[in-house]
């Protein structure tokens, strides 16, 4: 992990911290912590989300994600609570956005629903021997969430935490303002978080389509980029994937499902994020 503390503006100490994580990196700026205490939040930050990466990655064999891909839909797989709520959760949007956020697209066989849960066994069973569950539609949202509230837990009153330049969290304001600005150098839209999340999906940086429209099992090479906005970056994150996979027509009613949140498409040219004037 890389750590910076700066007590320059003894009004406004801040620490900056970076690690990577869900392949890409992790950036925290705290701010008015004393040194110790904001190493030791990073730190605990950095095991939070490695841990969740070590659970949710599909990649990594030993994840549990990766044993569930694994079995094929021959057996049922024991789940723990937090990981049981979450595929609950992602079954629930993937029904609320008419089928744009699916945790399967990847699959080449895939069926719908792709998996079966068993509340009084707490396990899953995939339906089908081609199943791919994949995190990367929720994994940084719902990291995000987790540490913004162990963020809250430790009494930081204000932080930004930006994950792989698509998902940010926003706690508190920047110490001389009333918000965190945040510019998407795609398109160049700006943002002002305060308590609050943005989520932009889009091609990657290179111009390279990764999204897939779960109907179509195409990628998507729309040439915007789809920012929601709102209180938790798990449902930015996931809201902002159903959009951007799905038709120009079909958005603004599916963004309607989602009370509280705010969508908006910019033109794309490169994808990245700037805090100004920290």
């Amino acid at each position: 992990m890389e750590f910076v503390y700066s007590a320059r503006n003894p009004q406004a100490r801040v620490a900056y911290a970076s690690f990577g994580a869900m392949h890409t990196v992790l950036e925290t700026v705290l701010v008015g912590l004393p040194e110790p205490e904001a190493r030791r939040l990073s730190e605990e930050i950095e095991r939070l989300v490695l841990a969740l990466d070590a659970r949710l990655n599909r990649h990594d064999a030993g994840s549990l994600f990766a044993r569930i891909n694994a079995s094929q839909g021959r057996e049922a797989v024991a789940l723990d609570e937090e990981t049981f709520v979450l595929l609950q959760l992602c079954e629930v949007f993937r029904k609320s956005t008419d089928g744009y956020f699916d945790i399967a697209a990847l699959s080449p066989g895939r069926t719908v629903p792709a998996y079966r849960l068993d509340p009084a066994a707490r396990s899953v069973t995939l339906t089908g021997a081609d199943i791919v569950l994949d995190a990367g539609g929720f994994g940084k949202g719902y990291a995000l969430d987790r540490v913004r509230k162990l963020l809250a837990d430790a009494g930081v009153a204000n932080a930004l935490v930006n994950f792989g330049d698509s998902s940010v969290a926003a706690v508190g304001s920047h110490p001389f303002g009333d918000c965190w600005q945040v510019t998407a150098k795609a398109g160049g839209g700006t943002f002002r978080l305060k308590e609050t999340s943005l989520s932009l999906s889009g091609l990657r940086p290179d111009g390279r389509a990764h999204i897939v429209d779960p109907k179509s099992r195409r990628t998507v090479s729309d040439s915007v980029v789809v920012a929601v906005e709102g209180r938790s970056a798990f449902v930015c994150e996931i809201l902002s994937t159903a959009l951007y996979a799905a038709p120009a027509g079909a958005r603004q009613g599916i963004a309607a499902e989602f009370e509280g949140y705010r969508h908006t498409e910019i033109k794309q040219h490169t994808e990245s994020w700037t805090e100004e004037n920290l």
